[in-house]
């Protein structure tokens, strides 16, 4: 369960040439994303244009455009341009229909659902990159990553995306309602019942669990799953293993939450708010659990001196699930995606990812940048930030296999049942199973 780190060097700009020849066996196709007139302006002399989808909006996109036009004052071989893609569920199909039609971005930056990448890959449409991390001279290489962090971006062998960002999920709390009810900050669920229990009034509940649709109520739940001691799937991913008596304990113990009153009793999620973050703002809840990038919508509402960070609590055991937003190249001419790959690494080198992780509360995914004085200073000024990255020693990774998206389908729509009250935990998890298990044979 535990990631296992290494060692590292890095430097600032990539290997065009590796990439060249790595290209030389692929159609040199547009993926659209740029228009044929962008393409044949290339042989005129001028800069390539690089065309990047993000789903950042908000004060971090102001920070991504800063980055970027750094990025194009530094050298004269490409510009590039970025285009909104949306957020989290929304991407994987619209890429997916971008791309089939022959549109889409040269580079995806940030896929906060990189196990759904399995979708793109069968188009042929995504680079392997493989060839880029291993070559010597490459200025981002295989090393520079943990091997948890970089099996969020490897299907069947093979490197397609590379982790840009880090995130992963606490109990974050309002200081104040802690300390007027007498509370200690909870490390296990048992405690987190108890200190629910003692903040619920008549208009407020104890705490706002990841209730309702898509993937985030499956991402933390599965966190719960491993701290009861269960697995999402057997060791080789061929069969469903969430249906056990540790994953009726890991969702129980959310349900009786709600069934005892504590919790909210239905999801407040909506396009601009999944995690239940108006609700710790407004007063509505004393805990939610979300990660260190609400922080600074948190601080504004609440003042930063009564938001409180906690590590995830535990059912039987420490557990966490790694969330990285992952980049990946797609199949372009030889130009366009070697300049994704130059400003990918630009993108990933320590300096430009620390000022990245700061300002948009995500966490490194370089080895350097983590041991970067930015980011080690950052730490020391706000140890808060500290719980999100310790937690990263014992996080997992959600299996990068095609199926994963009809097993994330599977759990969230039954996990939101349960939630709801529609469903026991038993009867949950045995139709989730179903399901599941229809999309792994399927893959098979």
């Amino acid at each position: 369960m535990q990631l296992r780190k290494a060692t590292s060097t890095f430097s600032r700009r990539g290997t065009v040439a590796a990439l060249a020849a790595l290209t030389l066996s692929l159609a040199a196709c547009s993926t659209g994303g740029l228009s044929e007139g962008s393409a044949e302006g290339e042989g005129e002399g001028g800069p390539t244009p690089i065309l990047v989808w993000s789903g950042v909006k908000g004060e971090a996109e102001v920070k991504l455009g800063e980055l970027v036009e750094e990025y194009n004052a530094s050298q004269d071989e490409y510009v590039v341009e970025t285009q909104f893609s949306g957020t989290g569920d929304q991407l994987p199909a619209k890429l997916l229909n971008a791309v089939q039609n022959g549109q889409g971005p040269n580079m995806q930056l940030g896929d906060s659902t990189p196990q759904m990448l399995a979708q793109l890959l069968e188009t042929g449409k995504v680079l392997p990159l493989d060839d880029l991390i291993d070559d010597p001279e490459a200025e981002v290489g295989r090393d520079n990553f943990t091997e948890g962090m970089l099996a969020t971006g490897t299907f069947d062998g093979t490197v397609y995306s590379l982790p840009t960002e880090a995130g992963d999920f606490g109990l974050v709390y309002n200081k104040e309602m802690f300390e007027e009810a007498g509370l200690e900050v909870p490390t296990t669920w048992d405690e987190v019942a108890d200190a629910a229990e003692a903040l619920t009034t008549d208009d407020r509940y104890g705490i706002y669990l990841p209730i309702g649709t898509g993937e985030w109520p499956v991402f933390t739940w599965q966190a719960m799953l491993w701290s009861a001691g269960g697995e999402l799937l057997n060791e080789d991913n061929t069969e469903v293993a969430f249906d056990s008596p540790e994953g009726v304990t890991a969702l129980k113990t959310w349900t009786d939450l709600v069934e005892d009153g504590v919790a909210y009793p239905s999801s407040l999620q909506t396009d601009a708010d999944g995690q239940g973050i108006a609700s710790l703002q407004t007063g509505q809840v004393g805990m939610v659990v979300t990660g260190a990038y609400n922080l600074g919508i948190l601080d504004e509402a609440l003042g930063a001196e009564n938001v409180g960070v906690a590590t995830f609590p535990q059912i039987e055991q420490p557990a966490m699930n790694t969330g990285t937003n992952n980049s990946y190249i797609l199949e372009g001419t030889d130009e366009e995606e070697a300049g994704a790959w130059d400003f990918l690494q630009y993108w990933l080198s320590p300096e430009v990812q620390a000022e990245w992780c700061i300002a948009s509360g995500y966490l490194p995914t370089n080895i350097e940048t983590a041991e970067s004085e930015t980011f080690t200073d950052f730490l020391q000024e706000d140890p808060r930030q500290q719980v999100f990255y310790d937690q990263l020693e014992y996080a997992e990774a959600r299996p990068s296999i095609l199926a994963y998206s009809g097993i994330s389908a599977a759990l969230s729509t039954e996990i939101e049942k349960a939630l709801l009250g529609k469903s026991t935990p038993e009867e949950a998890l045995q139709a989730a199973a179903k399901n599941a298990q229809a999309a792994l044979d399927e893959q098979q």
